[in-house]
C-alpha cells in the first residue's frame, strides 16, 4: 500500500482554465485545461485538480473519474494519469485526502471524516455545471480504499467504483488474528527481486508523519497560511499510532469505524474489484472479502492477477475491461460490460505464471489430516497429510521407537517461514507434514483453512501455517531427513495464516487458555488460486512465529529455557526441557488438518495421490 516517499518534492504550479459553460455534450474534445478547486466538507476544505475535456477552448460538460488520495503530494513528482481518460471524454479529477497535501482538517486513517468528506466531494462536484451528474471513483491501494469509504455513504450521485489492491477494513490491514503484519519473503520466491518488501509496517507512521505534515503546495493560494495552521495542528496521531501498532488489538469502536465490510450491503452500485493473488502488502483477502460482502451491488466483478504478481492490478485485458466499465457506466455505452462473469482470475504454479480463466471454478472441500505414518523402507519420512483419518498403522508393524509419534516442537520466537521451508523435515523449530506425490496438476480455489488441534503449557500462545509447495525434484536429502531445496521458488509458501490464541473466540476480546488442556486453532489462510503440478507434494509447516512475515510476541516467563538437543527425532526431550515452551499438536484426534477448496475434485480424494513410494 505504502508508496514510497520522495526526498525532495518539488512545488507544482497548478494550471488554471478558463471557466466556460459547458460545451455539448456530443462535442469531441480537442484539447484540456487543469483547474483546482477547493470543495468545502464537513471536516475541512478539499483540495480537488481536476483535468477538463475542451472543445475550441470551452470546457466539455462530463462525466468525471475521480481519485480521492494521500498520495498526490508525490504525484506531483511522479505524475497523473489524465491523458488516459481526457481525451475520450471524461474529466479526470485528483483530490487530495483531508489533512493530506492542500486539503485542510485532520487525516483520519481511514475513518469517519474520510468517509463524510467523500460523500461531500462527490455531491459538490455533481451540481457543478460541467460535469454530468456521474462519477465514478477509481485508484490502487490507499487510493482505492478512498472509493470503499465513499461507496458505503451512499452519495447519489456515486455511479461505480474499482477499488483495486484496496482495503475494506483497516484492522485486516494492520492485523491478521491478532498478530501485527510486518516485513515478507515474497521477493525470495517467484515475484522476485523486485516484489515489494513490506506488509504495511510503517502505516500508520508514514501517514500521519509523512503525509499529513508536510504544509500545502500551493503556496500562492489565499488560504494557504490557514491551511498550513491546519496541518499543523496536532490532530489524531498518537490514537492512530497506538491503534496501529497494539500487540493486543482488540477489534473495538476504533477498528468499527474503519471496518467498511459492515456497511457492504449499502453499496448497491456497481463495482469493480481486482487485485492480485500474490499481494502480501494489502493482502488479497481485502478484495475477496470486499467481492463476496457486496451483495446488494447491481453489479460485481472480481478481478484478480496470479500470485506472482505483488501489491498491484492484474495484466492481461484489465485495463481494457476498465475502459469498457466506464464506458457503459459513465457514458452509456451498450458494450456488453455489463455482462462479463463475475470472476476473472489467473492461477499460478510453481514455475510461474498460469491460465486465465473467466467464471468462479466449482469447488470441493477435502481434508488432509496430519499423521503419523511408519515407514515402509528405511528413510521414508513418517509425518503425512492424508485425505483418510488417522489410524493405528504401527500396530501392524513393528512398534515404533520412543517418542517417534509425538509431534511436539519448541516455540523460541527466532523462526523465520524461510528458513523453515529450506528444510522443512528436519524439525527443530516448527513441525513439517507433507502429502503423497500428486497424479495430476490439483488447482485450489479461494481460502484454505488450517485447523490445528494442539496443547501448550502456556495462557496463549501465537500460531502461524504455512502451506507450501514441495517439487521433489528441486530437492537434495541430507542426513536422511534433512531436505534442502536447489530452486529458491520453494522458499515462499502457498499461502499461510495467523492467529493469537487469545483471539480464538472474536477479536473484539482476549481469553486464555487454561495451560496443559487441549484447544483447537481454527485459522483461515489467505485465499488463493493456485495449481500443485502433477508429481509434487502438499506441505503443512506448524509455527508460532515466522518473523519476516509478522511480529513476533515472545511468551513471558518462557525465556530463560535449556539450550534444546539437535536430534529432531527426539521430540519427547523438549517436553521434559522447556514445557511452557513447547507446542505440542494433538494429531490422533483426527482434528488437525488443512481443508483444500479443491477444483474439480473427485468423489474419493485418495485418487488425488499416487500410493506410497512414488515420491523417493
Amino acid at each position: 500500500m505504502r508508496k514510497q516517499l520522495i526526498a525532495a518534492l518539488a512545488a507544482v504550479t497548478l494550471i488554471g482554465g478558463l471557466i466556460a459553460a459547458p460545451a455539448a455534450s456530443a462535442a469531441a474534445p480537442d484539447g484540456e485545461t487543469t483547474v483546482t478547486y477547493i470543495v468545502p466538507t464537513r471536516h475541512g476544505d478539499l483540495s480537488l485538480q481536476v483535468v477538463h475535456p475542451t472543445s475550441g477552448g470551452k470546457i466539455i460538460q462530463a462525466p468525471m473519474v475521480l481519485t480521492l488520495s494521500p498520495y498526490n503530494v508525490l504525484n506531483d513528482v511522479l505524475g497523473y494519469d489524465s491523458a488516459e481518460w481526457v481525451p475520450l471524454g471524461y474529466a479526470r479529477g485528483y483530490a487530495d485526502v483531508v489533512g493530506t497535501r492542500n486539503s485542510g482538517g485532520c487525516y483520519d486513517y481511514g475513518g469517519k471524516r474520510e468517509k463524510e468528506s467523500g460523500y461531500d466531494l462527490v455531491e459538490w462536484i455533481a451540481k457543478q455545471k460541467w460535469n454530468t451528474g456521474k462519477i465514478a471513483m477509481i485508484g490502487g491501494s490507499y487510493d482505492g480504499t478512498t472509493a470503499n469509504a465513499t461507496a458505503v455513504m451512499r452519495p447519489p450521485h456515486l455511479t461505480t467504483i474499482v477499488p483495486e489492491a484496496a482495503i475494506n477494513h483497516w484492522y485486516g490491514y494492520a492485523y491478521s488474528g491478532g498478530i501485527r503484519y510486518f516485513l515478507q519473503n515474497g521477493m525470495v520466491g517467484h515475484q522476485g527481486p523486485g516484489a515489494a518488501g513490506d506488509e504495511g509496517v510503517d502505516t500508520p507512521l508514514i501517514f500521519d508523519f509523512g503525509l499529513a505534515i508536510p504544509p500545502p503546495t500551493d503556496a500562492a493560494d489565499p488560504n494557504w497560511a490557514e491551511r498550513v495552521q491546519s496541518a499543523i495542528t496536532p490532530c489524531d496521531e498518537i490514537t492512530h499510532t497506538q491503534y496501529g501498532y497494539d500487540d493486543t488489538p482488540d477489534y473495538d469502536k476504533f477498528w468499527v469505524e474503519r471496518d467498511y465490510l459492515r456497511d457492504a450491503d449499502k453499496v448497491t452500485i456497481p463495482v469493480l474489484v481486482s487485485g492480485n493473488w500474490g499481494d502480501w502488502n494489502v493482502k488479497q483477502e481485502e478484495s475477496w472479502d470486499w467481492f463476496h460482502a457486496l451483495d446488494n451491488s447491481e453489479k460485481r466483478v472480481l478481478y484478480m492477477g496470479p500470485t506472482t504478481e505483488g501489491h498491484g492490478v492484474p495484466g492481461g485485458d484489465y485495463n481494457k475491461t476498465v475502459h469498457a466499465w466506464m464506458d457503459h457506466y459513465l457514458m452509456g455505452v451498450n458494450n456488453g460490460v455489463q455482462n462479463i462473469a463475475s470472476v476473472i482470475t489467473q492461477t499460478a504454479d510453481l514455475k510461474g505464471p498460469g491460465k486465465e480463466y473467466v467464471g468462479a471454478p466449482k469447488t470441493k472441500n477435502v481434508s488432509l489430516y496430519l499423521q503419523y505414518v511408519p515407514p515402509t523402507i528405511p528413510g521414508d519420512y513418517v509425518w503425512m497429510l492424508l485425505p483418510t483419518k488417522p489410524r493405528e498403522y504401527f500396530s501392524l508393524g513393528p512398534p515404533p521407537k520412543e517418542g517417534e509419534t509425538t509431534a511436539a516442537f519448541p516455540s523460541t520466537n527466532v523462526n523465520t517461514e524461510s528458513h523453515a521451508l529450506h528444510h522443512g523435515r528436519s524439525n527443530h523449530d516448527w513441525h513439517w507434514s507433507e502429502s503423497l506425490m500428486l497424479r495430476k496438476n490439483l488447482r485450489i480455489f479461494g481460502q484454505v483453512k488450517f485447523q490445528i488441534y494442539n496443547t501448550v503449557g502456556r495462557k496463549w500462545v501465537t500460531v502461524t501455517p504455512t502451506l507450501a509447495d514441495v517439487d521433489m525434484d528441486a530437492m537434495v536429502m541430507a542426513a536422511g531427513n534433512h531436505v534442502a531445496t536447489t530452486d529458491p521458488n520453494m522458499l515462499s509458501g502457498v499461502t499461510r495464516g495467523w492467529l493469537d490464541s487469545r483471539y480464538r473466540e472474536g477479536l473484539d476480546k482476549q481469553v486464555d487458555l487454561e495451560p496443559g488442556k487441549p484447544w483447537l486453532a481454527d485459522i483461515a489462510g489467505k485465499p488463493v488460486d493456485y495449481t500443485f503440478l502433477a508429481g509434487h507434494m502438499i506441505g503443512l509447516n506448524i509455527q508460532t512465529e515466522i518473523n519476516e512475515w509478522s511480529l513476533p510476541k515472545p511468551y513471558p516467563g518462557c525465556d530463560d529455557v535449556p539450550e534444546l538437543p539437535s536430534d529432531p527425532t527426539n521430540p519427547t526431550s523438549v517436553l521434559k526441557q522447556a514445557s511452557c515452551a513447547t507446542f505440542v499438536i494433538n494429531w490422533e484426534e483426527a482434528k488437525t488438518r488443512i481443508i483444500l477448496p479443491v477444483v474439480d475434485a473427485p468423489k474419493n480424494p485418495m485418487m488425488l495421490f499416487h500410493p506410497p513410494g512414488h515420491e523417493h
